[in-house]
């Protein structure tokens, strides 16, 4: 048969339920490693991280029959990751278990994961010839086994510190120091549906140049604590960790990130901002407005996007005293060049257009754009 392969996104997240609900208590107790009621399996599918997990689907015409995970956690420092692989009854024996593996193997690389972990039950047999067949050192400790791969050498990753910091500790921040004394101090706010893990590479290439990188995940972004979306909640945090850093501390903000930081410059003057596909000063309404958020992937990214767009004030763009750069993608559905080329002309910015959609933090040629910018 001719199946489809594809990495998954926030829009799947129906299908991916439906796949779930559909394995029996046998295959649910191999996949997550105990019973698992269908609220949990909900849970789950609701759960995912698309910003820092790999997820990997093979599908039958409109059906998901197949799905590799790959949890992207922190060890000492270093992205690794924890496999979770199920086949839909009916579907095995075709080899697609062992595609989906091949492409979370090769995500996890250009993700810079430095190993890739494989946790089951013993009894699991098709898992424990999958593990054989890709080489996996194995132990095994009474009725469970442990399989690891190295994906990349450390030195060929990236590492970055995370710590808890805003009001109560309710945000999750990434760090990147540079060796020595920090020539300044870089803060990178991600978008809506986003998270601060998206910045890593952009907070080595900053810290790279001598100048210590600070990514926040925004409340209910990331592994920050929930919250109902709102432009207070949001700016808020933004500050709170601003309040932590020196007053001229250099400012990167992607998309609604790029709104938050066009707000925060109405009150400081910094040496230098980067906006990344920003929202406008001018924020979009209407037929805009709803042609913003039928780009963004994912309800709840949606949901963000609208809960504080929808009545969110227009930027005061003449109190900005702070030398601001922007860049764009050409094929961005999100924030269109027409949009761009205002918001650079409002500015009198330097503006920078890559041959890219709208997820400028991970874009490959965002790097020197970026640090120009900055003036690093």
């Amino acid at each position: 048969m001719d199946y489809r392969f594809a990495s998954l996104s926030p829009d799947d997240e129906a299908a991916l339920a439906l796949h779930l609900l559909g394995l029996d208590g046998e295959d649910r107790a191999l996949r997550f490693g105990a019973s698992t009621p269908d609220r949990t399996l909900l849970a789950y599918a609701r759960s995912l991280n698309y910003n820092r997990d790999v997820a990997e689907g093979a599908w039958d015409g409109g059906k998901l029959i197949g799905f590799a995970h790959l949890a992207v956690m922190q060890e000492d420092g270093y992205a690794v990751g924890e496999l979770g692989l199920s086949i839909t009854s009916g579907y095995r024996g075709q080899r697609i278990a062992s595609r989906l593996i091949q492409r979370a193997i090769l995500r996890a690389r250009r993700f810079g994961l430095t190993r890739m972990y494989v946790h089951y039950m013993r009894r699991n047999l098709a898992m424990t010839r999958l593990v054989r067949r890709f080489g996996l050192a194995t132990s095994y400790h009474g009725d469970e086994a442990l399989a690891c791969l190295q994906v990349l050498p450390r030195e060929k990753s990236v590492y970055s510190e995370v710590h808890r910091g805003g009001p109560d500790g309710r945000l999750e921040i990434f760090k990147n120091l540079p060796r020595g004394r920090p020539k300044g101090h870089v803060l990178l706010v991600h978008g809506a549906g986003g998270d601060g893990w998206q910045w890593r590479a952009a907070m080595a290439d900053i810290s790279r140049e001598g100048y210590a990188a600070h990514a926040l995940s925004l409340s209910g972004h990331g592994r920050s604590e929930a919250a109902q979306p709102t432009f207070a909640r949001l700016f808020e945090d933004v500050r709170s960790v601003l309040a932590g850093l020196p007053e001229n501390t250099r400012l990167v903000g992607h998309s609604l990130g790029g709104y938050l930081v066009q707000r925060e410059l109405e009150h400081s003057e910094r040496p230098a901002a980067v906006l990344l596909a920003p929202v406008p000063p001018d924020v979009p309404r209407d037929q805009e407005l709803a042609s913003l958020l039928s780009g963004l992937a994912g309800e709840r990214t949606r949901e963000v996007a609208a809960n504080v767009l929808r009545d969110a004030e227009t930027v005061k763009v003449e109190q900005v005293r702070t030398p601001v750069a922007l860049i764009s993608g050409d094929r961005d559905r999100v924030m269109p060049v027409p949009w761009m080329r205002s918001t650079a002309a409002r500015y009198r910015a330097p503006w920078t257009r890559l041959q890219a959609g709208h997820n400028l933090p991970v874009a490959q040629a965002i790097s020197e754009p970026l640090r120009a910018g900055l003036r690093l």
